[in-house]
């Protein structure tokens, strides 16, 4: 604790069997930290609660933010931290399985308690704690020494239901003490049993280690035993020790036996129902007037049952023993009772789902309709995972006259929008359902959606042939032809059908609008892969397709928003691009979608790296990544494409060839795009690594699939540029020219400057002639200026710069070279920027060293913190929106600092040369 009051945070992790100390260490701990004045919140879930998503989560942290006066809770709960503010205070719980972005937002409400006085969250009974809210701990523990923070949790090691992955999970965190209570040896026994009962003999003190196994509970149960009817109470097995349910088992019977039968009915239905359920609840099931269940309590409290006041067993395994010695079927018969009893208190859905769940199926339609019911709740609330449990177990029922086909596709679409590994399976399986039309056209357009992503369904299409062949109606026979144009994006061999189709469709859709702008995304996306028609016609489809966000309502269930919003970037519609970005992402936070969050962030990496800003491309692949793992699909295979080619560009490519190899893209792979993408950037790396063989080879090779693909436009994969550049670096020239002048026309004919910029380059450094390679040179500067293509301008500027150097004049080359090194500097790109000062060096001039100090000497990270702090962002601002942590935030700070000369934020702006604000 002493480290808590310093200011340093750290993890405690109390596991073992129940009845040996956990509660009472836990205590202690919570003790200590109020001593050094840290704000105490605790929690202690119940059985019933491991199906309430974040319902630890809220216990700990809702009543400080509800309580906060208003200007405070405005504080607490604004900026990063206002998705856990919703949850906690509306209980708007996010759409997506993972809780990733929630446990970051409850990290910056951590945070913001945190930072007047310490922060302590303790939980007890973990093992009943729902898994989100787990999830949620985990991720505060890795960071909990950035902040003032304890997170001390106590756990049954022995609960088969626990989630004892995460409580693992906890204790494996950086610094975490993880307490192991054992069984009492005997003399430890001994004080224990005498401290109760002082008088109690040796031989009653061994009698009751024996029997309780040194467990400090039942041993503290035996003490008191002992203390009120005397050492002879003790039981003594005749041979062995039994296990400590047992034992507890005989002590609450023979508690719960001198009780009246009221009595222990109202103690079975707190052990099976819970003792929060409502007192009408309790009555109803147990079968007693409700003005005897006060009574009740009172006798449970009496017999040291129940806590002093009535309201809570004295201790869980209390509970656990008295269900334990409840029969299944009245056990059954319990919850049964309990989840119907509560719907008609008008209990909240998942609460009486809870009950439900652990019920057998009986075939009874109330039970599928409650189900039903809370399924559809949860979905609202944004909780997929739990609608799809929900759903899962009114399925089971069967009920007659329940709606399989409709429940089967709900399950499938939850399924779908959670992510889970058997959304396809499920979506599958509610086909084989007799369905209504409109539900069968959305299962199979998720199941085309869901093709795009990881390209999974080899059988797609023929499913989406056989519908349409099956239909005479205009509107279906359309909308089946909208999905099939998603299953075929993932069918190279069958490019010239989907182009076929989205021709036909576009001429039969004009009555359907949301149809049409499928179509006309689709047509976009074509023109992309084809060049045809050029840039300025690609981005007027896009724009066409997103207008009156049609799309972008549809954006969750179907790939068309997203081919708009790639077509523009590459045919480099800059500031539409920016703007279509945005919409997506400011959608995916609204719906707590991380799917969609992650398709966002890898378009942002792709129009970053698109306009030389390589700190930001780095940024956005990285979240990418992080946000969806290690799985391979079509959006992080994009950011890992996009991340090496940054890293490349930087001249980090030791650091890009880890990453391939840790991805397991370092050598052959198959025909999957986001392979493809990757080799061309395995390319670039063996490009700057000077492996210019293996970069031809890699080229040639993405060349050949893009060929096969019919995807020959430049602007998706620049391959010939790079296979002629790896030739001109070893002698072969004409081969060279030959690739160049092929990629020019190619890339002139769709007319977006990048890869024309691109081209023009390939084509000026495999040009013998220096009068040509001048003229090239300038005519790729003309079409450079005012375009996206940044980092492209500066190698042609370094070729012209090296040109003219050669010719003998220096004052012209210097000219040109000057500004290629302040650009390489700004950008990041360590490689252009040394040749750049090797050139100038040539002309007679001596240009500064890679910078020590100043703005050209910061990191593209740096770099990026520093513009933000400038422009008045926060610490945590920044960090949120970098994905960040604050302490890591302040370290790039402190350099950014030191390299500018400067001390105070006031003036960072002048430092990085932004232009002075506007009065």
């Amino acid at each position: 604790m002493a480290n808590l009051a310093r200011g340093d945070g750290g993890v405690v992790v109390i596991t073992a069997a129940a009845g040996l100390g956990k509660t009472s260490l836990l205590e202690a701990a919570i003790r200590q930290a109020g001593r050094v004045g840290a704000l105490v919140r605790r929690a202690a879930p119940g059985p019933l609660e491991r199906h309430f998503p974040f319902g630890a989560v809220r216990t700990l942290l809702e009543r400080p933010l509800r309580d906060a006066p208003a200007d405070e809770r405005a504080r607490l709960g604004g900026g990063p931290a206002a998705p856990a503010a919703r949850l906690l205070l509306d209980g708007a719980t996010p759409g997506d399985a993972d809780p990733t972005a929630v446990a970051h937002s409850v990290l910056w409400l951590c945070s913001a308690l945190a930072h007047d006085r310490p922060l302590a969250l303790c939980v007890d009974d973990a093992q009943w704690c729902d898994r989100a809210s787990l999830e949620v701990l985990c991720y505060l523990a890795r960071r909990a020494d950035e902040l003032p923070l304890l997170v001390a949790v106590a756990a049954r090691g022995d609960d088969p239901d626990a989630a004892t992955d995460l409580v693992s999970l906890l204790g494996a965190a950086r610094g975490a003490h993880v307490l192991r209570p054992q069984p009492l040896g005997l003399a430890g026994a001994a004080r224990l049993v005498r401290r109760i009962a002082p008088a109690a003999p040796f031989e009653a003190c061994r009698a009751c280690h024996r029997s309780a196994g040194g467990n400090p509970w039942l041993l503290g149960e035996l003490g008191r035993q002992i203390a009120v009817h005397g050492s002879e109470s003790v039981s003594r097995p005749a041979d062995g020790q039994p296990p400590v349910s047992d034992v507890a088992r005989d002590l609450v019977r023979r508690r719960l036996a001198a009780l009246r039968e009221r009595d222990r009915a109202v103690a079975r239905v707190l052990a099976i129902v819970g003792a929060d359920a409502p007192p009408t609840v309790i009555a109803r099931v147990a079968g007693v007037p409700p003005d005897d269940l006060a009574t009740a309590r009172d006798a449970l409290a009496a017999a040291g049952l129940l806590d002093p006041g009535g309201e809570r067993f004295a201790h869980a395994l209390i509970a656990a023993a008295i269900a334990d010695g409840v029969p299944g079927g009245e056990r059954e018969r319990l919850h049964r009772d309990a989840a119907r009893a509560l719907a008609a208190a008008g209990a909240a859905p998942d609460v009486v789902a809870g009950h439900l769940l652990r019920c057998n199926p009986r075939g009874d339609p109330a039970v599928s309709a409650l189900l039903d019911g809370a399924a559809a709740a949860a979905a609202a609330q944004g909780a997929p995972h739990t609608a799809a449990a929900y759903l899962d177990r009114a399925l089971a029922e069967r009920a007659p006259g329940a709606e399989r086909g409709r429940m089967l596709a709900e399950r499938a679409t939850l399924g779908f929008e959670a992510g889970l590994p058997d959304a396809r399976g499920r979506l599958r399986e509610a086909l084989r359902e007799e369905i209504d039309p409109g539900t069968r056209l959305d299962v199979l357009t998720r199941l085309a959606a869901l093709a795009t992503v990881d390209a999974g369904d080899a059988e797609l299409a023929a499913l989406l042939e056989r519908e349409l062949a099956e239909t005479r109606d205009a509107a279906v026979r359309l909308a089946v032809d909208a999905a099939r144009l998603d299953a075929l994006l993932m069918i190279p061999e069958r490019h010239r059908e989907r182009a076929e189709l989205a021709a036909h469709a576009l001429s039969t859709a004009p009555d359907e609008p949301l149809l049409r702008c499928v179509v006309l995304a689709h047509q976009a996306w074509l023109a992309t892969e084809r060049g045809s028609p050029d840039a300025r016609g690609c981005a007027l489809l896009a724009r066409e397709a997103l207008a009156g966000d049609l799309l972008l309502g549809e954006a969750w269930r179907r790939s068309a928003y997203h081919l708009c919003a790639r077509a523009l970037v590459a045919s480099d519609q800059v500031d539409d691009a920016r703007t279509a970005i945005a919409a997506l992402r400011d959608q995916a936070e609204q719906r707590g979608s991380l799917r969609q969050r992650a398709s966002a962030s890898w378009l942002e990496a792709y129009l970053a790296l698109r306009c030389g800003d390589l700190a930001h491309a780095e940024d956005a692949s990285r979240l990418t990544l992080d946000l969806l793992g290690a799985d391979a699909d079509i959006f992080t295979g994009g950011a890992l494409e996009i991340l090496v080619t940054a890293l490349a560009a930087r001249g980090a490519t030791r650091e890009a060839h880890d990453l391939l190899r840790g991805a397991g893209l370092d050598g052959e792979r198959g025909m999957r795009p986001w392979a493809i993408g990757v080799r061309h950037a395995r390319a670039l790396v063996r490009l700057a690594d000077g492996d210019y063989a293996g970069a031809h080879a890699d080229a040639c090779a993405v060349g050949a699939r893009r060929e096969a693909q019919g995807r020959r436009n430049p602007t998706w994969t620049p391959w010939r540029s790079t296979a002629a550049l790896a030739l001109a670096h070893i002698g072969r020239r004409d081969g060279a020219v030959a690739l160049a002048d092929a990629e020019l026309a190619l890339a002139e004919r769709f007319g977006a400057p990048v890869p024309v910029v691109g081209a023009l380059h390939a084509r000026a450094v495999a040009e013998p002639d220096a009068g040509a390679r001048e003229a090239l040179c300038r005519r790729a500067l003309a079409v450079a200026a005012g375009t996206p293509a940044r980092l492209d301008a500066i190698r042609v500027r370094l070729v012209l710069g090296r040109t003219l150097a050669h010719e003998g004049r220096r004052l012209e080359a210097r000219e040109v070279l000057l500004p290629a090194l302040a650009d390489a500097d700004a950008a990041g790109a360590v490689p252009l920027a040394d040749e750049a000062r090797r050139h100038l060096v040539a002309t007679g001039l001596r240009p500064r060293r890679a910078a020590l100090t100043g703005a050209a000497a910061l990191t593209p990270r740096q770099r990026q913190v520093g513009d933000l702090a400038a422009a008045g962002r926060s610490n945590r601002a920044i960090a949120h929106e970098l994905f960040l942590s604050v302490k890591t935030v302040e370290t790039h700070l402190a350099a950014v600092y030191e390299k500018l000369g400067v001390t105070t934020r006031a003036e960072l702006p002048a430092a990085l040369g932004h232009p002075p604000a506007r009065r």
